[in-house]
């Protein structure tokens, strides 16, 4: 699972206070939206009795761990170089 893409998502916020799936996000996550999941069966990190794969979190906000994302910076809106 190390080094591949299992979401396509948007980085929705990384204040610290902010819960999401009832936790508050703290300096090691962020909120992540999943938009299309590329490895349906791989588990997410924070769980909840809703969602325990990527399968399960497609259209919802999750916890992810900030070291774990990848950010592409062409796709931000604004940026046209």
């Amino acid at each position: 699972m190390y080094e591949s893409q299992v979401v396509i998502g948007i980085v929705m916020s990384t204040y610290p206070t902010k819960i999401v799936m009832g936790r508050s996000i703290g300096q090691d996550f962020c909120e992540v939206t999943v938009l299309l999941a590329n490895k349906h069966d791989s588990p997410l990190v924070i769980k909840d009795h809703n969602r325990k794969t990527m399968k399960d979190a497609i259209g919802s906000h999750i916890l992810w761990f900030l070291e774990y994302v990848q950010l592409d910076f062409k796709s931000q809106v604004g940026n046209h170089d």
